[in-house]
């Protein structure tokens, strides 16, 4: 209800404006639709949709500063069927982008339900702290965050974040343990320019809300830990496009096996070949490591990505995403081809990967749709 009242709230606010002669008031939005295939025993057939309606506003102010809104629902649901046979469905009425801006030349100050993204790498992100955009989804959907952002942006293209999140009760990007609801996530982010690219340091403060396995005997005991996390990337053009990124999570001394050092280490270059259109290729490589200890000891996971892509023409794309995890000899393999009108994308994904393996899932899913061998076409309309 809570949301709800949000969004009709900032939607009466949009059309308000829109009186005003130096307000833009503009409805738009996104309507999907998709069937997943999956070769497996039992073969899974899984059709869904979604339905994105967006409202935006501007308000002009003086001195090239501006009031501007977004409103928009995430309405979507699926089937399940096995074997031919119904199996399940779902289906969910949330809000997905609400908030207002107030921004001028060199700054913005954003509040409500917003994405907040940032990083230099491309597919394994370790800096993705408050989204879930999977490098596999064409959309790059993602649910957004409750809270308060601003930023400076220097004339040397230096900028500063800041930002306080609240009432986010559910897991968020690389997370395992969600953030205590009301209690108040604060961080913030600097970028400065260095020789032909750039660096950042970010950093961010929460309580983790973490279910307490050995209170035998009596269900759903929570403890809230302490957790800082610090995070570092920079990028830069030298021919070849290097870029380098890390996230590394304290979490309070506890005896309830949460790791108390968990960190992400991610290295990358991407180029585009002078064959046909240009063939781009990108190469990462991530190591993930969860123990009391930097680096050392506890679990490791190291992960290597490529992805080559192929502009066929100006409406059709290939691209293929080849992932490898060395010691487990685990290989995952996808291929798409995208063609694009003026509002209408089509795509046709193919996968073959591992049954029973649960690779960048960012976000916790009932079934993954990516295991096995298949086939997922998907239509999407922008109006």
């Amino acid at each position: 209800m809570k949301n709800v009242l949000i969004l009709l709230f900032c939607s009466w606010v949009g059309f308000s404006l829109a009186q005003e002669k130096r307000t833009e008031l503009n409805l738009n939005g996104q309507l999907v639709g998709w069937t997943t295939a999956q070769f497996v025993d039992p073969f899974i057939l899984q059709p869904g949709g979604r339905f994105v309606p967006v409202v935006t506003g501007k308000y002009h102010l003086v001195q090239g500063s501006f009031f501007d809104m977004e409103a928009s629902l995430n309405v979507n649901g699926n089937t399940t069927f096995e074997n031919w046979k119904y199996a399940a469905a779902t289906g969910e009425i949330k809000p997905y982008r609400v908030w207002l801006r107030y921004a001028g030349e060199q700054f913005e100050v954003r509040a409500g339900l917003q994405k907040i993204n940032f990083g230099s790498a491309k597919m394994f992100r370790p800096l993705m702290w408050f989204d879930g955009m999977d490098v596999r989804d064409p959309l790059q959907l993602t649910d957004g965050v409750y809270g308060l952002l601003g930023k400076y942006f220097f004339k040397n293209n230096a900028n500063i974040w800041l930002w306080g999140l609240i009432g986010n009760k559910n897991t968020k990007g690389w997370e395992t343990n969600a953030t205590e609801q009301w209690k108040p996530e604060l961080g913030g982010r600097i970028q400065i320019p260095v020789a032909t690219g750039e660096m950042a340091l970010s950093t961010n403060f929460r309580q983790v809300k973490v279910l307490n396995p050995l209170a035998a005997g009596i269900q759903n005991v929570y403890e809230n830990l302490a957790e800082k996390r610090i995070g570092l990337d920079g990028k830069w053009d030298a021919g070849v496009g290097l870029w380098f990124e890390n996230s590394t999570t304290i979490t309070q001394k506890n005896n309830i096996q949460v790791p108390q050092v968990q960190d992400m280490w991610n290295a990358g270059m991407d180029y585009t070949f002078a064959i046909g259109n240009g063939l781009g290729a990108t190469l990462e490589y991530l190591r993930y490591h969860a123990g009391n200890d930097f680096l050392v000891n506890g679990y490791a996971l190291n992960l290597i990505g490529s992805m080559f892509t192929y502009p066929v023409s100006l409406m059709d794309n290939l691209s293929l995403m080849l992932f490898y995890v060395p010691g487990q000899n685990l290989v995952f393999n996808y291929a798409s081809w995208a063609r694009t009108y003026d509002n209408l994308s089509l795509y046709v994904i193919g996968f073959w990967n591992p049954e029973n393996v649960q690779l960048l899932s960012a976000q916790s899913q009932s079934k993954n749709l990516f295991a096995g061998k298949g086939v997922q076409v998907m239509v999407s309309y922008n109006f």
